[in-house]
């Protein structure tokens, strides 16, 4: 191969990733709808197909996808709104309580580490002050509406991608027809099966984990219960990280509300117990490794991702590269690069198991 052919044909695609991640950046706040009612359109297409084998036509099915999606979005616009209620009613307790547990924190890290620990957090109440944690909270709730908020163009296209997701095969197979090994109608039925058995187990091991928690928090008495079994439903589809974010917020909130750290500090001890339980040993026999990524690029997408589009870009963060990985899989120029980016070892002799249709 020519050296020049090739120094050019990786600058060009250097470029290509560039330009590619800039129209990501800049056009957030169209792409970010569009994905999520992508991947919606994914979770509720079996719905479409079983109203159509029942012999009804698909507009029925369609609207029972959209009055599902609608009363979601309700729902969780009602839980939200309830939330910041309270948060604004209950906001100045929690900031008078904030420099007693603070004081608590310091007390305890100096019992534990002894003199070594006093100059560290010494002014630890400084550091951490009541209008910093308000601003954050604040912050966290104004990513949450924003997503509400987006609620009705979610719809909007989700609509517009049930009603052609029918035809976009047979589209797809006339408008490129298959040559040699590559079958672009194949590729989208793996992409389409692999996606779509991981949201749907996902989502359903999520929605256990945000009842439970609910359960939970109630049971001890926490504030903002429901709000807290919702984020814990949403960021359970963040790896590793979000199952850690669902202990820190409700332990915060339990140790302000009853400014005390050693009854905080139960509630994260259960709350650990039952993440580790779900996520540790119940999911992995559950899901076990349908798309097959390895823990390098699971964490490099959720800093990419989560950079490009916050908190939404890394809930979708393992999606998208798994469906990136099943595309590169299919071209011989990438596929090295979509082997590395998996989680198990494939040899040349080793042909891949041919997914079903969904």
């Amino acid at each position: 191969m020519n050296p020049q052919r090739s120094n050019i044909g990786l600058s060009t695609l250097i470029l290509s990733v560039i330009a590619v991640a800039a129209v990501l950046y800049v056009l957030h706040g169209i792409l970010v709808p569009l994905a999520l009612a992508g991947f919606l359109a994914i979770i509720f297409k079996p719905i479409v197909h079983l109203v159509r084998r029942r012999g009804l036509p698909s507009w029925v099915g369609i609207l029972v996808v959209l009055i599902m999606a609608a009363g979601a979005i309700y729902g969780v616009s009602i839980i939200v709104s309830w939330g910041v209620q309270s948060a604004i009613e209950k906001g100045p307790e929690y900031a008078v309580k904030l420099k007693s547990v603070l004081s608590q924190a310091q007390a305890m890290v100096g019992t534990i580490g002894g003199r070594l620990g006093e100059p560290s957090f010494k002014h630890l109440d400084d550091l951490v002050s009541a209008e910093q944690a308000m601003a954050m909270a604040g912050s966290w709730v104004g990513t949450a509406v924003s997503i509400i908020g987006d609620g009705a163009l979610v719809l909007l296209f989700l609509i517009f991608m049930l009603l052609g997701g029918e035809d976009f095969p047979r589209k797809l197979a006339a408008a490129f027809p298959r040559n040699g090994s590559l079958d672009l109608v194949s590729v989208y039925q793996t992409v389409n099966v692999r996606v779509l058995k991981y949201l749907r187990i996902k989502t359903l091991i999520n929605l256990f984990t945000g009842l439970v928690v609910y359960v939970v928090l109630a049971a001890f008495g926490v504030d903002f219960a429901a709000v807290i079994g919702l984020l814990a439903f949403l960021f359970n589809y963040i790896p590793n990280i979000g199952s850690f974010i669902m202990t820190v917020i409700p332990g915060t909130i339990a140790a302000l509300q009853f400014d005390s750290i050693g009854y905080a500090l139960i509630i994260v001890l259960v709350l650990i117990v039952i993440q580790n339980l779900i996520g540790n040993v119940a999911e992995p026999k559950i899901m076990g490794d349908h798309l097959d990524l390895s823990p390098v690029v699971v964490l490099f997408s959720l800093v990419f991702w989560g950079w490009m589009w916050g908190v939404v870009g890394m809930i979708l963060s393992v999606p998208i590269m798994a469906i990136l990985k099943t595309v590169m899989e299919q071209f011989p120029t990438t596929k090295p690069l979509a082997i590395l980016m998996g989680s198990a070892v494939q040899t040349q002799t080793t042909a891949p198991a041919r997914e079903g249709r969904p």
